[in-house]
């Protein structure tokens, strides 16, 4: 019996259990993604015989390292759960000693997949635009002051902070800012934002709406595009196979260079924020700047002398997120 089992079935009458489809004997599969930033051990709970997961179990896989796990219930809370809003719902947080355990229910439909993507493209655009058109808004722009610093400035230094004496990351930053001033006066609204919306995170439903699970990486004070850039990249590069790095700039650029199919979608969603389309380009630099600097919390336990140091330098130099920012920032988006 593992950890998640006993745990389960030490507290099954407390957690009314049996309301979500499981028996007293039920199945349990560990997935361990082995990626130097997963921080987790997910556990699916299968009721006996079932094909579908009742159940999720999230523990982090190093004691006391519980932030992350309580943070994705704090967020899952203030959304509401179910259905209608495509995420889980949380049926307990609680610390068994060292380990703070999130259990949570497991959303169903098909996983989005590359295949599905490519299956039905048009479909995948609406369902995605309609899940994150649906996100609340948490602040009026009127009232979202220190907006820029807050959710570009601090990331941004933080990574820097993280890969101190690598002169090529301070140098992406210092043209970030430079790109992105005219974006500092402009108000936007604050908005929840979930941070890595591509698979293996996205369901579809039969009636054709997004589910969406692992919200570690969300923040209630999100910026207005990001998570829809983030989506549609992920689209572009399911539609164009584009699995090693090069494939996956070209198929930014179909999706957002010149005349991409994915900038009207995304001007429209700003239109229903309330934001002046005209600031897209720099709200798509700004998508690639805050996702590569997620690193920094992503890999912060990582630091320190030694060989741990240059696996850190190593993260930060394949990442995929790394990769589209330098290509953002150093092409020419930012000039069409």
């Amino acid at each position: 019996m593992t950890f998640v089992d006993r745990f389960l079935a030490e507290r099954y009458e407390e957690l009314q259990l049996e309301k979500y489809g499981i028996g007293r004997q039920w199945e349990t599969v560990l997935l361990t993604p082995r990626f130097i930033t997963s921080r987790h051990v997910v556990a699916l709970i299968f009721a006996a015989g079932a094909r579908e997961p009742s159940l999720v179990v999230k523990v982090p896989r190093q004691p006391g390292e519980n932030d992350s796990v309580r943070h994705e219930a704090k967020v899952l809370r203030q959304l509401g759960a179910g259905p209608a809003t495509g995420v889980p719902h949380v049926v307990t947080v609680c610390d068994v000693g060292a380990h703070t355990v999130l259990v949570e229910t497991a959303v169903t439909g098909a996983p989005l997949d590359p295949r599905l993507v490519v299956a039905d493209l048009s479909g995948a655009v609406s369902a995605g635009t309609d899940f994150v058109d649906a996100l609340p808004c948490t602040q009026a722009a009127a009232q979202n002051d220190g907006w820029y610093d807050r959710t570009i400035g601090e990331p941004l230094q933080a990574l820097c902070r993280l890969v101190a004496d690598e002169p090529e990351t301070k140098e992406l930053v210092k043209r970030t800012h430079e790109l992105l001033a005219p974006l500092h006066d402009v108000p936007l609204p604050a908005i929840v934002e979930h941070g890595d919306l591509s698979h293996p995170n996205l369901f579809l439903r039969d009636n054709g709406t997004l589910q969406v699970v692992d919200w570690e990486r969300a923040r209630t004070d999100g910026v207005p595009g990001h998570d829809l850039v983030f989506y549609l990249q992920y689209l572009s590069e399911s539609t164009e196979h584009a699995f090693h790095r090069g494939a996956q700039i070209a198929a930014f650029e179909k999706a957002f260079g010149a005349g991409g199919w994915a900038l009207v979608p995304l001007a429209a969603h700003l239109r229903r924020r309330g934001v002046d389309a005209g600031v897209l380009p720099m709200l798509v630099i700004a998508t690639w700047a805050r996702s590569a600097a997620t690193l920094a919390y992503r890999l912060d336990r990582q630091t320190g002398p030694g060989p741990e140091t240059d696996q850190v330098r190593l993260a930060v130099a394949s990442d995929r997120d790394f990769w589209l920012w330098r290509h953002v920032v150093t092409g020419v988006l930012h000039e069409r």
